[in-house]
């Protein structure tokens, strides 16, 4: 019995390794999203790779409409319905490379950092994201986002060197 398990098994295990899940899941999460105009939007949850940065937990919203531009010096604001309320810094400067071009008009990346404590899985989130000439774009998050953001670890504390 065990003799016929084994290549099952090995099958199942090559087939989770290879998973285009998987892979995703070690580049971050990502999800298509609309705004209140309809205005398509990518978010993605990841942890800042590049050591050049601070490292922490980012989110990042891009507009896949055309024409649409973020306000990169604006923070993010998060809310609940309910008084919870998160402000997140913009951290835009870490799309591109310092003394490499302009920022990208249609996507803002936000540090996590202050999304703490972590928002309840069970309410769904707005997302108040700035756009140039003082505008915004509200985006509500779905189950399935909310429980990402809610499932994020907390930071630890900071690791002092000596």
């Amino acid at each position: 019995m065990a003799s016929r398990l084994a290549p099952l098994l090995l099958g199942l295990l090559l087939v989770l390794t290879l998973s285009p899940g998987l892979a995703r899941a070690e580049e971050g999460q990502r999800w298509s999203l609309r705004d209140q105009d309809d205005n398509r939007w990518s978010l993605r949850i990841f942890a800042q790779p590049d050591p050049a940065y601070p490292s922490g937990d980012r989110l990042r919203l891009s507009a896949l409409t055309p024409g649409v531009a973020v306000d990169h010096t604006r923070p993010l604001l998060i809310s609940d319905g309910t008084g919870g309320a998160w402000t997140l810094a913009n951290r835009s400067e870490e799309l591109v490379a310092p003394d490499d071009g302009p920022l990208p008009e249609g996507a803002a990346q936000f540090d996590m950092a202050a999304l703490l404590p972590r928002p309840s899985e069970a309410l769904p989130l707005q997302l108040i994201l700035p756009l140039t000439a003082e505008a915004s774009a509200l985006i509500v998050l779905g189950p399935e986002e909310t429980q990402a953001l809610h499932a994020l670890r907390e930071p630890g504390p900071p690791v002092q060197e000596g």
